[in-house]
Order: C-alpha cells, then sequence, then structure tokens
C-alpha cells in the first residue's frame, strides 16, 4: 500500500508539470504517458484502444512501438463477441478497471479464454489489465497494460482505480491540443488524419479496408479525398507532404465505429 501511494503522489507531479508544460516538457506526450504506466505496473507494454458503438477495438497507440502488431494478426479483428475484456465491459456496463483473468466465466467461458490466449500468448500477453478513461458518449477508450509473467493482483488494481480521473484528464487535454492543432491542417478530418497516419505506415487500400471495416473501393475513395486536399497525386507524394508539415506521429481525437 506504500508503494501505490508513492506511485500515485508521483503520478500528481507528472500530473501537475503536465498541465503546466503540456508540450515543452513532453514532446511525446502519448509515449511519456505509456512509459508512466508501463512502469507503475511492471508491464511489458502499454497500449489505448478506443471501441466504438459497434464494438470493434482499434488500437490507437502502442508502446513500445514495435511490441504490438499494428493490426492483430488473422482476418479478425477484436470485438465483444470474443475478447474476453470487451465482453466484460459490453455485457456489464461497467467502467472500473478489470483484468483479465477476473473476467467471470459467467461472461466468458473456458472456450472464448482459450482461444483469447492462443492469439496472444506468442505476444506475451498472458495478463492483461485494462483501464478505461472516463469518459462519455458512445465510444469506449481504455489503456491496456500487459504482461508475460503474472496476474494484476488487488493493490494493482486499486492503484488503477486512483488512476482513472488523471489518465482521462490527460487524455482530455491532449485532445483539446489536437483540436487546436487542426486549424493547421489543410481541411483534413480526423478520420482522414487516422487514415494518412496508417497510410504512412504501409498500409494499402486492402489493409485500411481490413483496419476500417470499410471495403476497399471505399478506403480508396477516401485516398482520393486525402490526395485532393493535400494537392498531391499518389500515396508516396501524400506521406511525403504529410510529414514535412507536420501531420504524422501527432496525438489523434480517433471515433472509430465501424465506418470512416
Amino acid at each position: 500500500m506504500a508503494h501505490n501511494e508513492a506511485l500515485y503522489r508521483d503520478w500528481l507531479e507528472f500530473v501537475g508539470e503536465f498541465l503546466q508544460h503540456p508540450f515543452a516538457a513532453h514532446p511525446s506526450p502519448e509515449e511519456d504517458i505509456s512509459k508512466r504506466l508501463a512502469a507503475s505496473f511492471n508491464a511489458a507494454c502499454c497500449s489505448r484502444s478506443s471501441v466504438g458503438p459497434d464494438w470493434v477495438d482499434h488500437m490507437e497507440g502502442c508502446w513500445p512501438g514495435d511490441y504490438l502488431p499494428k493490426l492483430p494478426p488473422g482476418p479478425r479483428i477484436p470485438d465483444a463477441t470474443w475478447q474476453p475484456l470487451l465482453r466484460w465491459y459490453a455485457v456489464s456496463g461497467l467502467s472500473g478497471p478489470q483484468s483479465l483473468a477476473r473476467v467471470p466465466s459467467q461472461v466468458a467461458d473456458w472456450r472464448m479464454q482459450s482461444a483469447w490466449q492462443d492469439l496472444v500468448k506468442p505476444m506475451g500477453i498472458n495478463y492483461q489489465l485494462a483501464i478505461p478513461l472516463l469518459l462519455d458518449g458512445p465510444v469506449h477508450r481504455a489503456y491496456l497494460l500487459a504482461r508475460p509473467d503474472r496476474e494484476f493482483n488487488e493493490d494493482e488494481l486499486t492503484l488503477a482505480m486512483a488512476l482513472q480521473p488523471m489518465l482521462t484528464g490527460l487524455y482530455r487535454q491532449l485532445s483539446w491540443a489536437s483540436e487546436d492543432k487542426a486549424a493547421d491542417r489543410p481541411g483534413l478530418t480526423q478520420r482522414e488524419l487516422a487514415v494518412l497516419e496508417l497510410l504512412g505506415q504501409g498500409l494499402t487500400a486492402t489493409s485500411l479496408g481490413h483496419h476500417f471495416n470499410i471495403s476497399p473501393r471505399t478506403a480508396q475513395k477516401h485516398l482520393e479525398h486525402i490526395y485532393r486536399k493535400l494537392d498531391v497525386g499518389d500515396r508516396l507524394m501524400a506521406v511525403q507532404k504529410a510529414a514535412r508539415l507536420g501531420l504524422l506521429g501527432q496525438p489523434l481525437v480517433v471515433v472509430p465505429n465501424g465506418r470512416i
């Protein structure tokens, strides 16, 4: 418990400093938050995901950046019908922190748990803790901490609950800052910026279609809109111009809902 209190005080200092100088003191704020979370919970990986009304999971960011694949292996994106933690939040309607191992069998039976472990065990995600952000609206957002070697204990769940309001405040601050910067972007919507970010990572129209649950034809239409707004002729030129404008690698407010 004393360890939790020390960590909590450290987080209070971090948040206070961040709110005073969000980008001067923290040029990579998302990474700083993720690193601090991973260290606080002795986690191997910290990611942030968003889930729309269709309860399809979209990873918005991850630290370390190469720990998890940008898209999950296989053709199926995790959703509330087969991911135990997502199913827990969809069924229970609760918003508190929850660990994978604590999801009761009445919500996710052994077959679902086993199928999920088969998917994520090679990635070192034997144990997982979700810390939802306390936001209004239809989108469920959460930080996810993962490690390969041991379950998250009661003290860690208590710490996670204490950090929820801070993490929510930090996310809101980043979102507002991102919206302020949107005025400097050439008419691109937040979702077009999300497409552009994935384009910079090498995704094709087909891969974009899988990621956003749309057809390759629709994905291609969105690429055409991006090319027109950036006044470029192809994806390479779009990525190069976006990099010059500082549009890549910025915190984005993405609200995936199965369509873009």
